[in-house]
Parts: structure tokens; C-alpha cells; sequence
């Protein structure tokens, strides 16, 4: 009896030309090291789940070991004794740690004994470690006198969602490379290419659909997929995608944020109306409709290209998008404890509906338009948090610096307000070296490049 694997298994990359798919910065970095035969004693890998940060470090083990050459080659073979080893997960140089289960201080002693080690087949023993942020504090003191003076023979990688809760001790003697969460482009093409080895006929607007609800991860995605094809046992359609998932497509929510922006509550209600009667998960409705606004928001920013989708949206400047998302936002966190999702799905879009002026340009007089772009909007505590959380992953100074203020968009630009005693944070702030590490977090988060900095009585 054969074992079924999962998709996301069977079509694991094997190799950085084979399969592999974006994080093209981290994959020249490091064909390039391995062909200088400049490689580092440690390697953290940080980034959103499912956008290849275990898949590279296995590609890596194999590349120094790979017993085709001999020294490290830029591209594993696949052929070779070891190579296959560390395919079937047996390979006795290329050990695998889950920190999450594995995070005491007798784990971490246990794997400083046995570096010691020499390898027993290849060049170097890889010590993979997934999850490293959950280590306790103990344990990374003890891990820490091992990265300081490794074995010649001996490479760790470490992997991580959360790097900002690594300690800098560890960081500092690590060469870091953050993977990025992939373009949807990537993704559907991806999974159009699996759905073809897998015999399945796969739509190309419901690889778009799939590839939009992953979210950025191609593990979640290849999942998704496999979900979907079990569900239609045939042709794999947009129709299908929405009712085994429980999500819609860009179009519909394109319809529900233009209603919204009217304030159309008949149809609002109505379309929500139908979304449940399709099975859809209201919670999930949120977090897309959420996704859709910004990725709007980049568009209007100038960050990302328009598409016509895009253009047929109501809502046309930052701000109005950004009040929008806020809404939607503090809606999604309250329908978390709410026992009937849908019921807190109504009241956001009523409380949207409902709320003092039109969000719209089209549906407000210009007097209104001129009032609202100067009304100023506070930055939610939620994405204050997510953006001080970033900042301190990249620089504790700048993160220092930045916490003190009070954050707030005014007439589309984000203003950082301090007390009027504060003059040495306003100077700081704005220097080059904490600059440029605040701008990149204030993008991710709100879409925005520029900021002013005020003083409070």
C-alpha cells in the first residue's frame, strides 16, 4: 500500500534552480557564497510561514555537503548518497530541531556536546533549528557560547517567524536574510504548474483566488490547492474555489467596499446576505475585504502598479481608504468574541454605514471633502504596536526614540507628536540612520513613506 503525501511535500523545491520559486536576493547571496566557498559559521532565516525559510535551509545542507564536487556547489545534485539522505530526512550531517517542542537548557547542552562531532558522511554537520524564538532565555545563554567559537565542521541555521524576540547577542552573530512573503503572480502561476503534474485543470481565476486568499505563503497556498481539488474532482472553477474555502472573489469584495463607501446599507446587508448563504466565513470576509483596501492603499500610494480592479473602486485617497480600514479592522477584532460571526460582520458595516459623513468623494459635496481632509485620524493602537514591534526587530535606538510618540494621519500625512520637553527624540528621530529604519516599517504597515515631526504644549 502506497502512503499518500501531501502536495506541498511532493512538490517541495529539491533545489534553488529546481522548483524554487522567488526570494531571488537570498538565493544569489547564497549560490554566490557557496561558489567563493564564503560561507558563514551561522544563518538566520526570518520571514512570514510558508515562504520557503526550511525548503532553503535543507537546499543549503545539501549544496555544502553535496558529494558530486569536490568542495560546496552552488546547485545540489540530487544524486549523490547524501543528498538523497537529507530528501528522505535520514541524513545523519544535517540535523533537525524543533524549538518549540525542544526549548530547555538540557536540549540546547545536549546539541553543544554533540557538535563536537566530526561529520559522518559530508564536509559539514547542519544543525537546522525551526522556530529558534521560542528558545527560553537559558537556553539561548547556552547556545550562545557555541556561536561565538564554532567547530570548523559545524553550520547553524536558524529559522524564525518572530526574530524581534531573538536576542541581539544571537543576532549579531548571524548573517540574516529576511524572506518575503511571495506576489500573487508567483503564487497562481505556482500552482498552476502543480495543478498540471497533479492532473487537475485548474482555472486560471481560481488560481488567482487561491493565490490571494495564501496571503503571501506558498505552503499555504499548495494547501489550499490540495483542499480544492479533493473538493471538485474535475475542473477546478472560481464557483468551486469560493464554496470550499469560503471566500469570495476580488470582484465581490471590490462591490461590498464601493457600497460601503456609499454607504448603501440595503445593499450592503444584501450582499452579506448572500456571501452566507454561499457558507462564507464572515470572519475571513473581513480579513480579505481588509487585504483588497490595502492593496488599494498601496496603489494609491504609488507603492504598487494600478489594475483595473483597482480602478473601479469608489474610494481614491488614502485617507478615505485608511478610515475605511480601521473600521474593518476593529471590526474583525471584535468579531473574535463574538460567538455569531456574522452578527459582527453586520454591525462593522452598519457602524461604516452609519458613520458621521460619507466616506466617498463622489457621494460628498466639496465642502465636505475640504472639512474631512483636514480632520486628522489617530493611528490604531493595534498597528502602533505592529509598527514599534518592527522598528525594534531592526534598531532598539530607533525604537526608543519612536515609542515616546503619539502617532496620527492628518490631511494624509503622518505626523509623530511629542511632549514639548522631548526635543533631544525630535532630533534623533529624524536622523538617516533612524530614518530609514522607521519609513520601512511606517510602508508595510500603513502604505506610507513620509512623516513630520510636532511638538505638544
Amino acid at each position: 500500500m502506497v502512503l499518500y503525501q501531501s502536495l506541498y511535500r511532493q512538490y517541495r523545491p529539491l533545489g534553488f534552480e529546481q522548483g524554487f520559486v522567488g526570494q531571488e536576493h537570498i538565493v544569489r547571496t547564497l549560490q554566490n557564497s557557496l561558489k567563493t566557498g564564503r560561507l558563514a559559521h551561522a544563518y538566520l532565516f526570518s520571514g512570514p510561514r510558508g515562504t520557503g525559510k526550511t525548503t532553503t535551509a535543507k537546499i543549503l545542507a545539501k549544496a555544502v555537503n553535496c558529494l558530486s564536487a569536490d568542495g560546496p556547489v552552488s546547485e545540489p545534485c540530487n544524486q549523490c548518497e547524501l543528498c538523497m539522505a537529507v530528501n528522505r530526512g535520514n541524513a545523519m550531517d544535517v540535523i533537525e530541531m524543533d524549538a518549540a517542542t525542544n526549548r530547555g537548557i538540557e536540549e540546547v547542552r545536549d546539541l553543544r556536546d554533540r557538535v563536537q562531532y566530526a561529520p559522518a558522511l559530508g564536509r559539514y554537520k547542519v544543525y537546522i533549528i525551526d522556530e529558534v524564538h521560542m528558545l527560553t532565555t537559558e537556553a539561548f545563554n547556552a547556545l550562545l557560547k557555541t556561536l561565538e567559537e564554532p567547530p570548523a565542521h559545524v553550520i547553524f541555521i536558524l529559522a524564525t517567524t518572530e526574530p524581534q524576540k531573538i536576542p541581539a547577542t544571537i543576532l549579531s552573530r548571524c548573517q540574516r536574510f529576511d524572506f518575503r512573503p511571495l506576489t500573487e503572480g508567483l503564487i497562481a502561476a505556482h500552482l498552476q504548474s502543480i495543478a498540471q503534474q497533479a492532473e487537475a485543470n485548474l482555472d486560471p481565476d481560481a488560481a488567482d483566488i487561491l493565490a490571494f486568499r495564501a496571503q503571501g505563503g506558498m505552503r499555504d497556498a499548495i494547501g489550499l490547492l490540495e483542499q480544492v481539488i479533493a473538493y471538485a474532482q474535475g475542473d477546478i472553477t472560481p464557483e468551486q474555489v469560493w464554496q470550499a474555502l469560503g471566500t469570495v472573489d476580488k470582484a465581490r469584495l471590490a462591490e461590498l467596499a464601493n457600497s460601503l463607501a456609499t454607504k448603501d446599507i440595503s445593499a450592503v446587508l444584501k450582499l452579506l446576505d448572500e456571501f452566507g448563504n454561499m457558507g462564507l466565513d464572515y470572519r475571513q470576509l473581513l480579513t480579505d475585504l481588509l487585504e483588497l483596501l490595502r492593496e488599494r492603499l498601496l496603489q494609491v500610494t504609488g507603492a504598487r502598479k494600478n489594475t483595473k480592479l483597482g480602478e473601479n473602486l469608489i474610494i481614491k485617497t488614502a485617507p478615505e481608504i485608511m478610515t475605511m480600514m480601521d473600521a474593518v479592522a476593529a471590526g474583525l477584532q471584535d468579531s473574535r468574541r463574538w460567538t455569531h460571526p456574522r452578527l459582527a460582520a453586520e454591525l462593522t458595516v452598519i457602524k461604516i454605514c452609519n458613520s458621521p459623513g460619507p466616506i466617498s468623494e463622489k457621494a460628498r459635496p466639496a465642502k465636505a471633502v475640504t472639512k474631512a481632509r483636514q480632520e486628522s485620524a489617530s493611528v490604531t493602537q493595534e498597528k502602533w504596536e505592529e509598527i514599534l514591534s518592527l522598528v525594534k526587530g531592526e534598531s532598539i535606538s530607533s525604537y526608543a526614540w519612536l515609542k515616546e510618540a503619539k502617532a496620527f494621519i492628518k490631511e494624509g500625512d503622518l505626523m509623530l507628536e511629542y511632549p514639548g520637553n522631548y526635543k533631544l527624540h525630535c532630533e534623533n528621530i529624524v536622523k538617516p540612520e533612524h530614518r530609514q529604519v522607521i519609513v520601512q516599517a511606517f510602508r508595510q504597515v500603513l502604505g506610507i513613506e513620509k512623516f513630520k515631526v510636532i511638538t505638544r504644549e
